[in-house]
């Protein structure tokens, strides 16, 4: 369906209600009735409702938190709870209490009958063959019932576990059949969850006693390991006593004194050298030696150099008195000479002392640094043997502590084994129920009448929505685009006689124009008359041409009675029926059709040997003529060109009457010679698609569309036209009456188009 962009206001969408009252009536007194029929005919249900609640925490009766903690505070702990109620575990030890494999509610006995008997022995047949063919082991049986068996299944089905919101209470709750077997299954069920609870927690702590005893001997056995390396360690480095801070310190302040002594000794070797360098340099000049310290500092050196300023102080006076020959100044330089000698061997003496020293300077340091290496290789074994000593002696503690603490352990949780507590208990027990819970009446009646008128309405609009045909106006201008000249109403039908339809022709039940003057009908076609003549602003169409896009659209009906209401406005009006395949205007009009159309085309008759009067004034009709072979080559002939270019002049309008245009190519052809074309469509029936290959070929044709008729309206309160139209009509007596008629198609005026073209094996012509 053509989705159209528009607005729908309320009249649209009850025009859609009204229309498909009876559908939405069907569905809604379905859908109700099913609903009571199964709302008084269920087997009621009874729900029986256990509260308990669940602490936050475990009650604390020893302090063994690290070995059964259950972090309680968090959502999920009780969500996981709720699941555990609902498990199948549970669920099957309820079963096995209670014995529910043998409760009728839960396992009914199959009805004696033959054909219950053929399917248990082919099931057994089944069940026998496939155990053959399968090494797939059957699943655990609890209690006589298979792991995965339906009944464990229909029973967890039944429980409801509701949690009470900002509390830590939950109802646990069970339906059945009976109102005591509900209370007895949700009271055993709460206590089987207790105890399966407890289980769970005491089946924990067995586990820990297991697993701690494992491992105590497993920490008895890393202990002794420990302390015999330790003690290996020890005899083999002739450890007595433990490693302290004390003998760290004192190995650390040794090693700090040699380094001084060392970088001491290491100063004077350099100084000593270095005197002992100079002395030897400047042993090769003798007039420097005295600026060596040592020299100067030499009592030796000093007598010897104050006898020489003694003796160099004789000479200077004894110069003055004697001869350079002299011997008292012979004396004096003998003398000096031999202080000079002693004083040179006291000079090599000097620098001798001074090597003694350098050579003591540099066995020193060489001693010094040879100890402080030894000291550093005994301190860093010192350290080594410390932390290895030290591995070994934690690794002991450690294992020690490990044995210590799983043997606390151990004691603690051999103390909890038979201390049965749990932090779950019922608060209120369940008691028999005395109200079903199921069928709700009043809520099921309540969504029988909501679904009901849902499902009623929504189909109500998809059928209106599946609807291609065209049906109003708007679906002319918008899906069509031509223009909208009018709605012709439904109108009389033939007469009954029994229950056998009146063969006999009334042609006032077609020319309604003529028979109801002042009904909505005449009016309709008035209106449509008034529309042709303002199609055009320079001139109004003189030759018109009736179609449709397919058969049984009215057509006929619709040529006729615009003709009459050309008529009745003082025109002179030919009709011609060119619908040479299915004529019918001549029965409506009540002429012979012996001579016609196709006798002028033929050449066998006269133009004016075939225009007949009709007994209506201004009316005058050309017949069909007999049916002709080739009727779409007769009407494209020259000779039907001619015969319409000598009427055009006669008659004020001319109206043409002709085939459908999908079904043959009569109206295309006779489209190109009329001054323009009416399209009839029929109302809620033609689908537009069809009406749209109609239109696209009378275009193609390069024919003038003048616009559509809408034919067979209903004017009903159900319809569109209601709310635009009122549907009155003035009487014969002048008396104001409303009527609407709603016939079937075959008993309608405008419907009978069609099978009076059946007739025409049977009436007479």
């Amino acid at each position: 369906m053509e989705i159209l962009d528009k607005q729908i206001n309320i009249h649209d969408y009850l025009r859609v209600l009204r229309k498909y009252h009876r559908t939405i009536l069907a569905v809604f007194t379905v859908i109700l009735v099913s609903v009571v029929i199964f709302t008084y005919t269920a087997t009621p249900i009874y729900r029986a409702t256990t509260r308990l609640i669940i602490e936050k925490d475990d009650p604390k009766v020893v302090s063994i938190q690290e070995v059964m903690s259950v972090d309680s505070s968090g959502l999920d702990y009780y969500q996981t709870q709720y699941k555990i109620i609902e498990s199948r575990a549970v669920a099957r030890e309820v079963i096995k209490r209670l014995n529910l494999g043998t409760n009728e509610e839960f396992a009914p006995k199959p009805k004696e009958s033959f054909i219950n008997d053929i399917k248990r022995s082919v099931a057994e047949g089944v069940d026998y063959f496939t155990s053959l063919f399968t090494t797939e082991k059957k699943p655990a049986a609890v209690g006589g019932e298979e792991v995965d068996s339906p009944l464990v299944s229909a029973f967890i089905s039944r429980i409801q576990v509701s949690p009470i919101r900002n509390s830590r209470l939950v109802d646990i709750g069970f339906e059945a059949k009976n109102p005591q077997l509900a209370a007895q299954i949700s009271n055993t069920l709460a206590k089987s969850y207790i105890d399966l609870n407890l289980e769970t927690k005491l089946m924990a702590t067995q586990d820990a006693m297991n697993w701690l005893d494992t491992r105590i001997g497993e920490e008895r056995k890393k202990v002794e390991q420990a302390e015999q390396a330790l003690l290996r360690y020890k005899e083999q480095h002739n450890i007595i006593t433990d490693f302290s801070k004390d003998q760290e310190s004192i190995t650390g302040q040794k090693l700090a004194a040699l380094n001084t002594q060392v970088v001491e000794a290491e100063t004077r070797r350099v100084e000593a050298e270095t005197r002992y360098q100079q002395a030897v340099t400047l042993q090769k000049t003798p007039e420097l030696l005295d600026s060596i310290p040592e020299v100067l500092q030499n009592d030796l050196v000093r007598q010897i150099k104050a006898m020489e300023v003694e003796l160099h102080k004789r000479q200077s006076e004894l110069s003055k008195k004697y001869g350079a020959n002299h011997p008292q100044i012979v004396a004096i330089q003998n003398e000096m000479a031999t202080l000079e000698k002693r004083k040179a061997e006291e000079v090599v003496r000097v620098v001798n002392s001074l090597y003694n020293n350098f050579a003591v300077a540099q066995a020193r340091e060489f001693s010094l640094k040879q100890s402080l290496n030894r000291q550093k290789g005994e301190s860093l074994q010192l350290n080594q043997k410390a932390i290895d000593y030290t591995v070994l002696k934690r690794e002991a503690e450690s294992t020690q502590q490990m044995y210590d603490l799983v043997i606390k352990r151990f004691k603690e949780t051999a103390m909890t084994e038979n201390i049965r507590t749990g932090n779950i208990r019922i608060v209120d027990a369940a008691e028999v129920p005395r109200i079903p819970v199921k069928p709700k009446k009043t809520q099921n009646m309540l969504l029988g009448l909501i679904v009901g008128l849902s499902l009623g309405i929504g189909l109500a609009f998809f059928l209106e929505y599946l609807d291609n045909t065209i049906k109003i106006p708007q679906d002319i201008k918008d899906r069509l685009k031509i223009p909208y000249l009018g709605p012709v109403p439904v109108f009389a039908a033939p007469v009954e006689s029994g229950n056998q339809v009146n063969l006999a022709w009334n042609p006032e039940a077609d020319l309604v124009t003529i028979s109801a003057p002042k009904s909505t009908a005449s009016e309709s076609y008035r209106g449509i008359r008034t529309s042709l003549l303002f199609t055009a602003a320079e001139a109004s169409p003189h030759m018109i041409m009736v179609t449709s896009a397919a058969p049984s659209e009215g057509k006929t009906i619709t040529s006729a009675n615009i003709a009459v209401t050309m008529a009745q406005a003082g025109n002179k009006v030919l009709v011609i029926d060119c619908d040479l395949r299915r004529p019918k205007m001549h029965r409506i009009f009540n002429v012979a059709r012996d001579r016609g159309v196709s006798n002028v085309l033929a050449g066998n008759c006269q133009l004016d040997e075939v225009i007949l009067k009709t007994s209506i004034p201004g009316i005058d009709v050309i017949p069909s003529g007999p049916v002709p072979p080739n009727p779409s080559e007769m009407l494209g002939s020259k000779q039907m060109t001619q015969l319409l270019e000598s009427v055009r002049g006669l008659y004020d309008r001319i109206i043409i009457d002709s085939p459908p245009v999908t079904a043959v190519t009569d109206a295309v052809i006779l489209s190109r010679m009329v001054d323009g074309t009416i399209l009839v469509v029929r109302a809620a029936e033609t689908h537009g698609e069809i009406v749209k290959n109609g239109l696209q070929l009378l275009q193609s044709a390069q024919g003038r569309i003048l616009g559509a008729v809408l034919n067979g309206v209903n004017m009903g309160r159900d319809s569109y036209y209601y709310y635009q139209y009122y549907y009155y009509y003035y009487g014969e007596d002048g008396e104001k009456k409303k009527k609407i008629r709603r016939k079937k198609r075959e008993r309608s005026g405008y419907y009978g188009e069609e099978s009076r073209g059946e007739e025409n094996k049977t009436l007479t012509v």
